[in-house]
């Protein structure tokens, strides 16, 4: 005698609910999907690194900067012609995303250079004079 898979309908329809349910949420998770960046300063520049894994090419990037912001824009696309219905399984994210962080300290937006390889962002900010002479002092606390 061998073994049977036991597989009564009721589970069946379970599953179906659950990958209707997991597929709502990957969904609504998509519209809040906004690149992973890092900022730091040097003596001289403010420096942003963002992740874009999925961005093609520097043309499908956005970015402005203003003397206290910085926003990044784009689009991932799919890169491959399959209609929607024939996808078992997609988690990718695909669309749109957007994000404005502020920056520490006032800088020159005019001279901002930008550089992307391999699925990363890097812009690099020169500070104004009066963004230099802005430091951290420590409080002492009785």
């Amino acid at each position: 005698m061998g073994l049977r898979r036991w597989d009564p309908p009721e589970l069946n329809t379970l599953r179906e609910h659950m990958n209707r349910m997991w597929d709502f949420l990957r969904a609504g998770m998509r519209e809040t999907v906004a690149p992973r960046i890092d900022i730091h300063q040097t003596e001289d520049e403010v420096v942003a690194v963002a992740e874009l894994p999925g961005v093609p090419s520097k043309d499908d990037i956005e970015v402005n900067v203003t003397k206290d912001s910085i926003s990044i824009r784009g689009e991932i696309r799919r890169v491959h012609d399959i209609k929607d219905e024939d996808y078992i399984h997609s988690e990718r994210f695909y669309g749109s995303f957007s994000r404005t962080l502020p920056l520490p300290v006032e800088v020159k937006p005019g001279e901002a250079k930008g550089r992307f390889e391999n699925g990363l962002l890097e812009i690099r900010i020169p500070k104004t004079e009066a963004g230099r002479k802005q430091r951290s002092y420590r409080v002492d606390i009785n």
